[in-house]
């Protein structure tokens, strides 16, 4: 009687530690996910913030001038500036 509650007891500890395992493999992964979205969602972020920077710039150029000449070059000088920035984002993210 006593050597079956034993056995008994064994068998129940072996399915408690396969659930362990199963368990610390899982967090792993998740661990894993969670690191790759909050880089995914920190370049996002960047992104975004880019982006609101040349629209700002954008309203700036058109309140400046009306002369089409004057905002094809802010446009350009835009463009080339958020080049920029997207190459130093490429150059930390490597």
């Amino acid at each position: 009687m006593l050597l079956e509650h034993v056995n008994s007891l064994q068998e129940k500890i072996e399915v408690l530690l396969d659930k362990l395992n199963e368990t610390k493999v899982m967090n792993d992964s998740l661990v894993l996910n969670n690191e790759y979205l909050k880089k995914i969602n920190n370049e996002l972020e960047t992104k975004i913030k880019i982006i609101q920077a040349k629209e700002k710039q954008l309203k700036i150029v058109s309140a400046l001038s009306e002369d089409n000449t004057d905002k094809q070059y802010f446009k350009n000088k835009i463009d080339y500036l958020v080049k920029e920035i997207d190459y130093c984002i490429d150059r930390i993210s490597i």
